[in-house]
């Protein structure tokens, strides 16, 4: 019988998805694996392959180095750092960056930045590659380690964060480095009335759950196909171990696409006031109102409400009240399997019977027929 090969996997706990995913690969070939944290690797471990999240950091360098030297194939896992003698399975940064800068200028943004509060290699790769794609205005690089100046700590990260928002042109669209990236800022948004998506849209390079996902502000992310990533590095390191790879040999990822969620699931609209009205509807989305009322918050007329809508929207603020209760209701529909009675209820429709008739208009077909088509 074969003997099986010993693997060692060295990551960090924001890469946790892919332990089952490698766990399953290397039982079909018939790996024994051990799992170590990056921040303590097992300099006295031997083996005949490592699959490793390497940084840029002395521990690491010195682990790396060691396993070089002893000529262990390796497969790194994000690409942060290069070195002689190793092999990486990475995302593609330029297809990342084409896919943000597509994404924003689909929804007519024209401000956009970079936001990132730390740094490696990558992040500046992640916004050359999405200044390159970007057909506008050159984005903003907002990296905080570059404008730090010494400062430590959540609340000078928090102040530095809050002066950028506040000072750039709005509506603005942000590509964030990572999904905790994009968590922190939509955090910091929410905790200053900063309106997210009409005055600020966020998107992540990546597509973590854990932190896309939340119900205060559902993040759009980037779908990297981490799974084929992983099982491409188990492939690759499979290889190598059979000496039928270059140790050196990169291997680039293409992202499956956007997942779209409410912090980018606008158009931008260039009218402050019409940016207040669409936050104001969306805050209160399941209350029962009409137009009047949202002029009267925004201290205008009607009147003067609706020739601004027209001109900048194309139609009148009905209109924009019930496209936005329609868009509220294709996200409770996606994400939830409540009944349309409890749907139409909570995107502030009197009922069922109206709301399919106001869905049927904007969308073309019934809420329930909607509702099939995108969960085939």
């Amino acid at each position: 019988m074969k003997k099986p090969r010993d693997v060692l996997v060295l990551t960090g706990p924001y890469l946790e998805s892919c332990y089952p995913i490698i766990t399953e690969c290397a039982e079909r070939r018939n790996w024994l694996v051990e799992i170590a944290e990056r921040f303590n690797p097992p300099f006295d471990w031997s083996g005949d392959g490592v699959l490793s999240v390497l940084l840029d950091e002395p521990v690491m360098n010195s682990f790396l180095d060691s396993l070089v030297r002893r000529r262990i194939p390796i497969v790194d896992l994000i690409g942060i750092k290069r070195h002689e003698g190793m092999g990486a399975v990475i995302h593609d940064n330029n297809a990342l960056g084409r896919l943000a800068a597509d994404h924003f200028a689909e929804r007519g943004f024209r401000h956009t930045a970079f936001y990132a509060f730390e740094w490696t290699r990558q992040h500046d790769e992640r916004y050359d590659s999405f200044a390159a794609a970007w057909r506008g205005e050159e984005p903003m690089r907002w990296i905080w380690p570059e404008e730090s100046g010494g400062r430590h700590g959540r609340k000078a990260l928090v102040g530095w964060t809050l002066a950028k928002l506040r000072a750039a042109p709005k509506p603005l669209a942000i590509y964030a480095y990572n999904s905790y990236n994009a968590a922190f800022l939509a955090r910091v948004c929410l905790d200053n009335g900063i309106a997210i998506p009409h005055n600020v849209a966020i998107l992540s390079a990546n597509d973590q759950p854990v932190y896309n996902c939340r119900k205060s502000m559902p993040i759009s992310g980037i779908d990297r196909d981490d799974e084929r990533k992983y099982r491409t590095a188990v492939e690759l390191l499979e290889r190598m171990m059979a000496g039928q790879a270059d140790r050196n040999t990169v291997i680039s990822i293409m992202p499956k696409g956007v997942v779209t969620r409410r912090s980018t699931d606008i158009k931008a609209v260039e009218d402050e006031t019409l940016r207040m009205a669409a936050t104001l509807i969306s805050q209160d989305i399941s209350a029962r109102f009409g137009p009047a009322k949202v002029a009267t918050d925004l201290g205008m007329s009607l009147r003067k409400l609706n020739t601004r809508a027209k001109k900048e929207l194309g139609h009148s603020v009905l209109d924009e009240i019930a496209r936005l209760r329609i868009e509220e209701a294709k996200r409770l529909m996606l994400g939830t399997d409540d009944k349309l009675a409890t749907i139409a209820a909570a995107s502030g429709f009197c009922n069922a019977s109206y709301f399919s008739k106001v869905f049927r208009r904007f969308a073309g077909i019934s809420p329930h027929e909607w509702r099939k088509q995108q969960r085939l």
